[in-house]
């Protein structure tokens, strides 16, 4: 054996060590992805206003907060990423309620305290043709409406011209479905230090707040001016609860009260901690995977795995006889070296990086093929073992270069157009990719020195 290939030997003998001591025990060493292990995946439309368009910084801002939110909510390894220009892809692996995880994550969450002008009358929802047998009724209903809505209008023209309120002035819904008339804004969440989940004097879930200096000084002014009256605790347009103050309430310190379940105090005290969203957003798709499926799908993607690695070491068995073996013996470190490269770089596993495996077990043997059938043809002018060998692989080497350097390219313009399991498809098909012209040149040529040094014959 020539000197090279004894190095050759020891830096893949290495490869082999330092690959087996990352990967096993491999039990929990994978992340698996969203589809192998169950839970949400949701992609929201970020969506601005005159006020807060969207900007990349405004979408950076956002995965800030949205992060906050998740990460204090106690998922384990979230996955948020930009999609496109102005949309987010959130996956929550081991998520079991969707509707807690979009409320948690959709909601904008701005707070206000706002001076409370009276209750406007309500206005009925539109009516819908269907609801009615004729058209003469469904007019009717609609003229009706529309005078409400009127009424409503002029109520609210009145209380601005009576209270000489000027723009900041609106109508708010009550979670008891009352309408407000809300005044000017006393103190906001950008003023919050601290909200935390508690109970009130008769044992309802209830969020305490803290305030800032500033917003001490402003909620104590507040108090100050509206005792008797009422003021609105705001949660995005809504009027959460509208207490009356009783006293003046100085320190800096508040409750939040209303019909909370532990569960839903505990997440708009995560919300508040985080902040508000910097634009309002849009729920595209929410799709939930559940840990039973995932099982499933892992159990047939192993078993597929398994499959095509048995049947592609069979053929290379029968079809090249002992140099089969090295195509072989190359073809398991090539997977090796795949998990190796998966647990070093904490990429995740989905059902699609099980198919990118599975598909660079038939790449990996691509390039012996190549490889043994250039040998051949060298064999066949009367070249000896070792020439034939080198021949073979240095003819051999273009052709394997091209052809895994276009999937790589086409590897990666799937890693960056799509996202999620399509990215993890991308990931295992670019290290599998390069951990298998890794082996074809590496590994399979000292195999082949070895094995072809040990024989007596000089015939392939």
């Amino acid at each position: 054996m020539l000197k090279r290939d004894k190095w050759r030997l020891i830096v893949v003998a290495a490869v082999i060590v330092i690959a087996a001591v990352i990967v096993f025990p491999i039990k929990g060493r994978v992340k698996l992805g969203l589809d192998l292990r169950g839970g949400v995946h949701i992609v929201l439309q970020a969506k601005g206003t005159p006020e807060a368009p969207v900007t990349s910084d405004s979408i950076d801002r956002l995965l800030a907060v949205l992060r906050s939110r998740i990460d204090q909510y106690g998922i384990a390894e979230p996955v948020i990423q930009r999609q496109g220009v102005d949309r987010v892809a959130i996956d929550l692996p081991d998520v079991d309620d969707p509707d807690a995880a979009i409320d948690l994550i959709g909601r904008t969450a701005v707070l206000e305290f706002r001076q409370v002008l009276g209750t406007s009358p309500r206005v009925p929802a539109a009516p819908v043709r269907s609801n009615y047998e004729d058209d003469a009724q469904f007019k009717a209903a609609q003229d009706r409406w529309k005078q409400a809505k009127k009424d409503v209008d002029n109520y609210v023209a009145q209380m601005k011209s009576k209270m000489g309120v000027s723009g900041d002035f609106k109508i708010a819904k009550g979670d008891d479905n009352d309408a407000y008339l809300l005044g000017k804004m006393y103190v906001g969440g950008k003023n919050l230090t601290k909200a935390t989940t508690t109970f009130d004097q008769f044992g309802k879930a209830a969020v305490s707040l803290s305030f800032n200096a500033e917003g001490a000084r402003l909620f104590d002014e507040a108090t100050a001016a509206n005792i008797g009256k009422q003021i609105a605790i705001v949660l995005d347009n809504v009027v959460i609860s509208a207490p009356v103050v009783q006293q003046r309430i100085s320190g800096g310190d508040a409750q939040i009260t209303g019909k909370f379940t532990t569960e839903e105090a505990n997440r708009l005290a995560i919300m508040l901690r985080a902040g508000a969203l910097p634009v309002g957003v849009d729920i595209l798709e929410n799709r939930s995977v559940g840990p039973t499926l995932g099982a499933d799908s892992i159990t047939k993607g192993i078993r597929s795995g398994l499959i095509g690695f048995a049947l592609v070491v069979l053929f290379m068995l029968l079809y090249y006889g002992w140099l089969g073996i090295a195509a072989d013996l190359a073809l398991s470190v090539s997977m090796l070296i795949v998990m190796a490269c998966l647990i070093l770089l904490k990429s995740t596993l989905t059902l699609p990086g099980i198919g990118g495996l599975i598909l660079t077990i038939g790449m990996a043997v691509d390039g012996n093929v190549l490889i043994y059938e250039r040998m051949k043809e060298e064999a066949r002018t009367g070249k000896t073992y070792l020439a034939a060998l080198d021949a073979g692989f240095k003819k051999a080497l273009v052709v394997i270069l091209d052809s895994n350097i276009t999937t790589l390219i086409a590897a990666a313009v799937l890693f960056y157009c799509g996202s999620g399991p399509i990215r993890g498809f991308a990931v295992t098909l670019s290290i599998g990719t390069i951990s298998a012209v890794f082996c074809n040149v590496v590994v399979t040529r000292s195999i082949l020195g070895l094995m072809l040094s040990l024989r007596k014959s000089h015939k392939l």
